[in-house]
């Protein structure tokens, strides 16, 4: 069958998980990826993660210090249709393959920089690691764990994994403006980028002064219970949990993490684990709002005794007989691989490393089904293709014929109908209309569930940008409605559980018949076989089963649920989008696809999402959740946090150097990658004085300096960050916008949101679409399908269609 990208020569200048895991995307769905090894070498394949991440590529070493490298690297780069690199800014222009010098030769080339904190701005000299972007931005001192009053190690990868898909999104935003113009551009992303998906603080209406910056654990369990700080919530803790997102261990010692967020589901929950009774109890009738602290707790250490009764495995048997119940197993990466729900998903496939032997590796991303992925090479040697790939040089530049005028967005002119709720799905249709697509957002007459928290920042975060319209599916006229958006429609988006669209009528078969190339996704939960199929999962539940709840948790602790899974599956979601337009574009066919949260948040863990005899078990945070390493981890300091970054060799001997104890370089145990992983609790504990003689502030400016990644870890919340730290600022990373929704809170409603997440050079994205309420564009809409006033008043009053109340 025909892949999406076939034809298409990338190539690769990227170390690291972002990177990596966007070329091998790239080879799984048909492009042909040449991978330039960086200067020095890259230390990252002694990570067994680089098995996966490389997969499908071929690898070249140049000589970057010969005049001769350095014009193969040109010659390379006149032939490719994308390039994307992680070097430091200013990097690739000493190499001579600078934007400006390549764009000559190569008009056509879509150039991608992928740095740290940007290419510009007072932080732009740090070193690309996701532990120095969630250090330095405040998401570490704002992150739950079992320490209070310090940072704690942000472990889960989803800084790493959001570039990637946002990466991934406008290098197909790109493709599309090309074929139009004929011409590349440069693109910019950041892994700072990573930190805008919704489950950290962010907004800031005009006039409000930002809140103190406080820990996690620095409330009371009173305060927490109500909600003041919903993330201090500590799910296995009776005392604190609230019965909706309540972590219960079972009978065989395992924990199951549940998300009953909806009262029906709740209600369906209570009557599956047999309390239907509480209804009738005047403590706990209001369940699982509880306004009475004893009774709230009471209840809990109820429902706790009862799970004893049953093992995991018992209790989720009981949930697929009750789909509607949100509760999953807390398992590792690992345990995630072998589900029996991720494999009848088709989400493993099997790959001969020649280093390993056989392996089981993660899947492809998307389900596609006239454009599948295929995999079957695996990852190179470092080098491999040297003689073969400049055997062919020179290679002929792209020539692409101009098929339109310019537009002003990457994806001016693109419609999208999103039927989805709640946070995952519909934070990927935020994130393409920050790229300039049309998203109609359809919502049922009585709107978005998720509408009734107004004052969740999830929620704005993930409803901002788009026209909403309130339709009634279930209504003959509602569906005659829809069927004529989907005639002008390039994507139809959806998260309902398998039947339900057949049910509407908004099945794909049923939709193919009325728009032949349309792009139809479905973004599920569990996917679209298998026995879980029909069951409701949240945030929480999807950490668990992914295995990021466990990894983040630290050895030895009790697992907490983890609040991230969301926005992973929507950014997952709009690559899913991004890869149909791409494939309908590049080959002309709509299609069928299907992203899940499973997957996504597998993916946000592939740098252990394989297996073959002998590997490495995953490094994981100690008891203490400081990090994964001695030289990847919190410290304390005579006044303050840091965190250290200086893993690979030549790091850690700049490191050593510095801090004047060159004998540790002396030292056998310390003298690889390995042996430091092996005898990390030693080198800790050698660090650790040593950082204790001076102060957070003065060891961030004096190891970066000597070009160290470190930086101070406990400066500011990330709210405080990203308002009043400059480098955001500099960069222009929030921008003001306004929502009438907001009158209340501030001036004109206005406030403070994340610009467009990735900058593009020839077609910017519009910065700062607000929020806006439910129906607030169904006239509009309607009005473009030739309905007028009198039918649209009508359709009101028969409920066919929902008019937001004007003030």
């Amino acid at each position: 069958m025909t892949q999406i990208f076939e034809g298409i020569r990338v190539v690769d200048l990227t170390q690291g998980m972002a990177g990596g895991l966007v070329t091998m995307i790239l080879a799984d769905y048909g492009a042909d990826v040449i991978r330039l090894e960086p200067p020095g070498g890259d230390p990252m394949w002694d990570h067994p993660a680089y098995l996966l991440w490389q997969r499908g590529k071929q690898s070249v070493g140049l000589d970057w210090e010969s005049d001769e490298g350095r014009l193969q690297a040109r010659q390379l780069l006149q032939g490719a249709d994308i390039f994307i690199e992680s070097l430091r800014p200013g990097e690739a222009a000493t190499l001579g393959i600078g934007y400006e010098d390549v764009r000559a030769d190569n008009p056509a080339l879509i150039y991608h920089s992928l740095s740290a904190f940007g290419q510009e701005g007072p932080l732009s000299g740090l070193r690309a690691y996701d532990g120095i972007v969630n250090a330095r931005s405040g998401r570490m001192r704002d992150q739950i764990g079992w320490q209070k009053h310090r940072p704690t190690f942000r472990a889960i990868n989803d800084i790493s994994y959001h570039s990637a898909m946002f990466t991934l999104q406008a290098l197909c935003a790109a493709l599309r403006v090309r074929s139009i113009t004929g011409r590349g551009q440069k693109l910019e992303g950041t892994l700072l980028s990573g930190a805008t998906a919704p489950n950290n603080n962010w907004r800031l209406f005009e006039g409000q002064e930002i809140p103190p910056d406080l820990y996690p654990g620095e409330l009371s369990k009173e305060d927490v219970a109500r909600g003041i700080l919903t993330a201090d919530r500590h799910e296995s803790d009776p005392e604190t949990a609230n019965p909706s997102q309540i972590c219960l261990q079972t009978k065989d010692g395992r924990w199951i993490m549940h998300s009953h967020i909806q009262q029906d589901l709740f209600d369906a929950w209570i009557d599956a684990i047999g309390f239907s009774w509480i209804r009738d109890d005047p403590r706990y009738k209001t369940a699982p709002q509880i306004p009475d602290h004893a009774d709230r707790v009471a209840l809990n250490r109820l429902i706790f005794e009862k799970f004893r009764e049953k093992t995991a495995l018992e209790w989720r048997e009981i949930y697929r007989q009750n789909p509607d119940c949100a509760g999953e197993i807390m398992q590792t990466t690992q345990e995630a691989l072998q589900h029996e729900q991720f494999r009848l998903n088709g989400h493993v496939i099997a790959i001969d490393d020649p280093r390993v032997g056989p392996t089981e590796q993660l899947g492809a991303f998307a389900k596609m089904s006239e454009t599948p992925a295929q995999i079957s090479r695996p990852a190179p040697l470092p080098g491999q293709h040297t003689e073969e790939v400049l055997a062919q040089l020179p290679m002929p530049t792209p020539v692409i014929v101009p098929s339109g005028s310019n537009p002003a967005q990457p994806l001016e002119g693109v419609t999208i109908l999103e039927c989805a709720g709640w946070l995952a799905a519909p934070f990927a249709g935020a994130l393409l209309a920050d790229l300039g697509a049309t998203v109609i957002k359809v919502e049922p007459l009585h709107g978005d569930p998720y509408r009734r928290m107004p004052t969740n920042e999830n929620m704005i975060r993930a409803f901002q940008g788009k026209h909403n319209i309130g339709l009634n599916l279930k209504s003959e006229e509602g569906l005659e409605l829809f069927y004529e958006l989907v005639k002008r429609a390039d994507i139809v988006m959806h998260n309902y559980r398998p039947g339900v669209p057949e049910r509407l009528k908004i099945d794909y078969e049923s939709l193919k018949a009325v728009k032949p190339d349309l792009v139809y996704v479905y973004a599920g939960s569990y996917g679209s076989v298998g026995p879980d199929r029909f069951r409701a999962a949240f945030n929480p539940t999807m950490g668990a089963f992914s295995g990021n709840s466990v990894f983040q948790s630290g050895l030895g602790n009790t697992p907490k649920g983890d609040q991230s899974p969301d926005p992973i599956a929507g950014s997952g979601v709009a690559t899913g989008m991004m890869l149909g337009l791409a494939a309908r574009l590049l080959t002309g066919k709509g299609q069928y696809i299907e992203t899940s949260m499973m997957v996504s948040n597998v993916y946000c863990n592939s740098d252990d999402a394989f297996s073959y005899e002998g590997k490495p078990e995953r490094q994981v945070p100690g008891k203490d959740q400081l990090g994964l390493e001695a030289t990847y981890r919190l410290y304390e300091t005579a006044e303050g946090w840091i965190f250290l970054a200086a893993r690979f060799d030549s790091e850690f001997d700049t490191l050593c150097r510095a801090v004047e104890r060159p004998e540790l370089l002396e030292d056998l145990r310390f003298a690889s990658w390995a042996k430091r992983l092996e005898h990390r609790e030693t080198l800790a504990a050698l660090l650790e004085p040593v950082f204790m003689t001076r102060n957070a502030d003065d060891w961030e400016s004096f190891l970066t300096a000597a070009d160290v990644g470190c930086v101070r870890a406990d400066r500011a919340s990330h709210v405080r960050f990203l308002h009043s730290d400059p480098h955001p600022k500099a960069i222009g990373f929030m921008v003001q916008t306004q929502s009438p929704e907001f009158l209340k809170q501030a001036p004109e409603g206005r406030y403070w949101r994340h610009a467009p997440v990735v900058k593009f050079s020839e077609t910017p994205c519009e910065a700062g679409k607000g929020f806006e309420g439910p129906g607030t564009h169904t006239s509009e809409v309607l009005k473009g399908l030739g309905r007028g006033e009198a039918a649209i008043k009508r359709m009101a009053a028969d409920k066919v269609i929902k008019v937001a109340e004007t003030a």
